[in-house]
């Protein structure tokens, strides 16, 4: 067994952190994260699951997390150079620079190759750093020898930091050593955006068709092509490629907003609204590209006034405003603001091949994930069951709730979770899978059984008592089953039979106190408090612990007016740390009825901690309170109670040992 879950922990560590990693790849943050938790909940010491787990944080552009993540694997394993490069991408993501530096550094001093003597050098660039990072590239054309791939780095390095001029030679430098390199001339392109601008729209244009007439499918060549016709009204031209670029990546917000505003300004209304909303619901993270989503609400809010409906209209133009004071925070400081363009989305560097997911590599996702599902789904249903084999319930439980998730059909897994709950006493998670499994096997008894048990033990006793209802006749087998469904008949009104079965069961109860306890219990809810003292003191010679018993007897004393035995057994209680509430309330109510307010206060006050939702104890305690004098405790706890009062307006009396 140890070895079979072995086996499944190592395959759902990789499924799972698989589909995590497609999820994030394809901006899918929420998705993937929760794969990873999961699969980080397996195997927790698995350091390249933790880098794994940082980096598709990173993707996803959950930074604060990625950098606890990252930071975590560092401290577990300082001296993995593949931990402290990944922490350093974080921190380069988050412009602490200085810091990706030092992580860069110490890769490099770990494992001297060329991805981290690249990243360290990207670094530099970032710290503003041109020559430490210009004397890095140097030593690489040395070591790596003169070649297209080595100036697509170099030249992604350089735009991504800033250095547009340096970037548009070494994309020149590969265009000359193959002019029909895939990336090469949207790079270029890119390049001459990132540096000049709309200045630089003549040069552009070209390279992004290139691009095209070497990949047809490139969602950002086309999206700059359509973005540029659309600064420049050609809006028939604009519409062909930004509507091209939304089938290539359907999940990209950008596309959607230029369209948007593209129909906006050809009074198409109705396409505009949908296209702008579209936009707003892509966009996952408002903060993207410094806010970008406000000129959506923006243009949404003039389209919605404009047509006359003026309370959506405001609400769009409150959120954009809001937006807008979040840009203005976030830029503060910077000597000049974005222009329209880049607020738009054009002009931002973006390396080839970062778009997100196609249409079909979306599909392939979804593909995977459903033929994964089945699998994972037995793999944490078999781990449960071994789990549950091993009286591990609760950890059986958390794999058969992930079961459920991947595949709630799954054959037997209502049946082993249900069982693996009632067994844990875990009744309120009992009864979900236990009546599932039931209406497609109406004959099983046991678990018939179970169902209603646990409602017993809830005290649902109407859904028991449904529940016992159709294996009547083999309620008596089991003494425990026999008394819940007796109680189970008094408390739904059946007093008749429930009386007739409860004192059966207690005549015949020679070394059991339950059915003495219970019928004490029946008998003292009719008023009959002689009846319930007898019961009680049987319940009590069997078992002389019992709080449920002792309680019980106090409350059938106080109904006598026999008060001294009740405090005493109730003071007992208390000094025993009784976890009944009623306990506390009847024996606080008491010293408050002698004049014995500090004492009913500290009574109270133990009580209302273990039942703070309890609105009778709270009362008291601002009544004990206000006889001490201590007007403010008595004022919280007078509102504490008037809240609990509004909230729970049929809360029962503590006083009731149920």
């Amino acid at each position: 067994m140890a070895q079979a879950a072995g086996e499944y922990k190592a395959f759902l560590t990789e499924a799972l952190s698989a589909l995590g990693e497609s999820h994030a790849a394809a901006g899918d943050a929420a998705d993937a994260i929760p794969l990873f938790e999961e699969a980080m909940k397996i195997t927790p010491d698995d350091l390249n699951l933790r880098i794994r787990y940082a980096e598709a944080c990173r993707r996803a552009n959950d930074l604060a997390r990625a950098k606890a993540v990252a930071e975590a694997a560092v401290a577990a394993a300082p001296k993995s150079a593949k931990a402290r490069v990944e922490l350093g991408q974080v921190l380069l993501a988050m412009k602490e620079n200085g810091a990706a530096v030092g992580q860069f550094e110490e890769a490099v001093a770990l494992q001297p190759d060329f991805n981290n003597g690249y990243m360290l050098a990207t670094a530099y660039l970032h710290k503003k750093d041109e020559e430490h990072a210009a004397q890095i590239f140097s030593e690489m054309l040395a070591g790596y020898g003169d070649s297209v791939d080595i100036h697509m780095k170099f030249g992604s390095a350089y735009a991504e930091a800033g250095y547009p001029e340096q970037a548009i030679q070494e994309f020149k430098r590969v265009i000359g050593l193959n002019d029909r390199l895939p990336g090469a001339h949207y790079s270029l392109g890119a390049a001459y955006l990132v540096g000049l601008g709309e200045a630089a729209y003549s040069d552009a244009v070209p390279e992004f068709r290139k691009e095209i007439e070497i990949n047809p499918e490139d969602f950002y060549s086309h999206f700059q092509l359509g973005f540029i016709a659309l600064v420049q009204h050609r809006y028939d031209e604009a519409e062909t490629e930004l509507v091209r670029a939304s089938q290539l990546d359907p999940q990209n917000p950008d596309t959607f907003l230029s369209l948007g505003q593209l129909y906006s300004e050809s009074n198409r209304r109705a396409d505009a609204e949908t296209m702008l909303r579209k936009a707003i619901a892509l966009t996952t993270d408002e903060s993207r590209n410094h806010y970008q989503v406000q000129r959506a609400h923006y243009l949404l809010a003039r389209l919605l006034l404009q047509a006359g409906r003026q309370d959506e209209g405001k609400q769009e133009m409150e959120l954009s405003s809001a937006l807008m004071q979040k840009s203005v925070l976030e830029n503060q400081g910077k000597a000049n603001g974005l222009s329209n363009s880049e607020e738009a989305g054009a002009i931002r560097w973006q390396p080839a091949g970062a778009a997100g997911a196609s249409a079909e590599a979306r599909k392939e996702i979804e593909s995977r994930d459903a033929r994964l599902r089945p699998a994972i789904a037995e793999s944490f249903d078999n781990l449960g069951a071994i789990a549950a084999g091993a009286n591990r319930f609760d950890e059986a439980l958390d794999y058969f709730q992930q079961a459920s998730l991947w595949n709630p059909e799954l054959d037997g897994l209502d049946y082993n979770w249900g069982r693996a709950a009632y067994s844990a006493g875990r009744f309120e998670q009992a009864v979900g899978p236990l009546g599932w499994y039931l209406q497609a096997h109406p004959d099983d008894t046991w678990t018939r059984s179970a169902l209603a048990m646990s409602y017993y033990s809830l005290g649902r006793y109407d859904d028991a008592l449904r529940a016992f209802t159709p294996m009547i006749l083999l309620v008596d087998a089991d003494p425990k089953t026999a008394l819940a469904y007796a109680v189970c008949l008094v408390k739904t009104g059946n007093d008749a039979l429930g009386m007739a079965r409860l004192k059966d069961l207690a005549r015949d109860a020679v070394h059991d106190a339950a059915p003495h306890e219970a019928l004490g219990e029946a008998l003292e809810a009719r008023g009959d408090h002689a009846g319930a003292e007898a019961e009680y003191r049987a319940a009590l010679k069997i078992e002389p612990a019992s709080e449920d018993a002792k309680f019980g007897l106090a409350s059938a004393l106080l109904g006598m007016k026999q008060t001294a035995e009740a405090r005493r057994l109730l003071a007992e209680l208390v000094a025993n740390h009784s976890r009944i509430a009623g306990v506390y309330y009847q024996l606080g109510k008491m010293q408050l009825d002698r004049g014995e307010a500090k004492s009913s206060i500290a009574t109270l006050a133990a009580g209302a901690k273990i039942a703070p939702e309890s609105a009778e104890i709270h009362h008291e305690l601002a009544v004990a309170y206000a006889k001490d004098l201590r007007k403010a405790d008595a004022a919280r706890e007078t509102k504490l109670y008037e809240a609990l009062q509004a909230k729970q307006p049929g809360a029962s009396d503590p006083a009731n040992p149920n």
